[in-house]
């Protein structure tokens, strides 16, 4: 039998010594159990903040270990305003709900990075399995300045203030209202048509979306509300129809709520 020299031996010693070494390295931490790339925007807030147009990214990365980390950044804020907090929040596209992760963010300028620990499951479910949402709250938009949705991408937002003004022909009415509409990539509109100073004399009856440029009348196309217990609720679709789709996000239309008195239109806003 060939006998191993001392040198021989020392070097397979020290590979041995390496291979260990090297699969240490490889056990770097619990397991990413999931990611999210998440597009924030103040026109995703519910209501959208007035005159706002900051946006930015967030990255989310939920691990094994029940641990939390995150990256933040906002774009064009506002040089008279700071940046507080961030939170995670249950609540779907159309709706503002309540903080289920506390980011307690130490914000270096318009950014962010940290790591959440020790989450209980029900936090780790919720976020998993739940329609929840990103949100940055400002020193002067503390309700929420930007957010962005984690279970679904938003393909299209915009909040529509009625008058009856906008009308063709225009009426002369106190009511004023909001149509907050926002469409996500599964085609699924969430809308919510509020209609305040309405004349005690007069009710509400529905709310569409038609198509028309300003200053011209067109059919309804997407019913919002369909009777008075519609209005101030959140409403969500059934997936629309492609062609539908397309003209919400690309051609001329407008939001129409009507009332008895004014079965033609009371308030109406353009979309664009």
């Amino acid at each position: 039998m060939k006998r191993l020299l001392p040198a021989k031996v020392a070097g397979i010693v020290m590979l041995a010594l390496g291979l260990q070494s090297c699969e240490h390295d490889k056990d770097d931490g619990p397991s990413k159990v999931k990611r999210w790339d998440v597009d924030i925007k103040a026109i995703y807030e519910v209501p959208a903040p007035p005159g706002r147009n900051e946006e930015g990214e967030a990255t989310i990365e939920l691990f094994a270990d029940n641990s939390l980390k995150f990256n933040l950044h906002i774009h064009n804020l506002s040089p008279s305003d700071a940046l507080t907090n961030a939170h995670i929040h249950i609540g779907d596209a159309g709706t503002s709900g309540g903080i289920i992760i506390p980011f307690n963010p130490t914000f270096v300028g318009a950014g962010a990075t940290g790591t959440v620990t020790g989450l209980r499951q029900g936090q780790v479910d919720t976020l998993q399995n739940m329609p929840v949402y990103v949100n940055v709250h400002s020193k002067e938009v503390p309700a929420g300045l930007a957010r962005g949705q984690l279970d679904k991408r938003i393909e299209f937002a915009a909040d529509i203030t009625l008058s009856g003004a906008n009308e063709v022909p225009p009426v002369s009415t106190t009511a004023t209202g909001l149509a907050i509409l926002r469409l996500t990539h599964d085609k699924v509109l969430y809308s919510k048509v509020t209609v305040t100073n309405l004349e005690s004399n007069d009710t509400l009856t529905a709310a569409h979306i038609h198509p028309g440029a300003a200053g011209t009348n067109g059919p309804p196309l997407i019913f919002l509300c369909n009777n008075l217990a519609d209005f101030g609720v959140l409403k969500i679709s059934s997936p629309l129809d492609d062609a539908w789709v397309t003209q919400l996000k690309t051609t001329p239309m407008y939001v129409n709520a009507h009332s008895r008195r004014h079965g033609p239109g009371l308030i109406r806003g353009q979309i664009r």
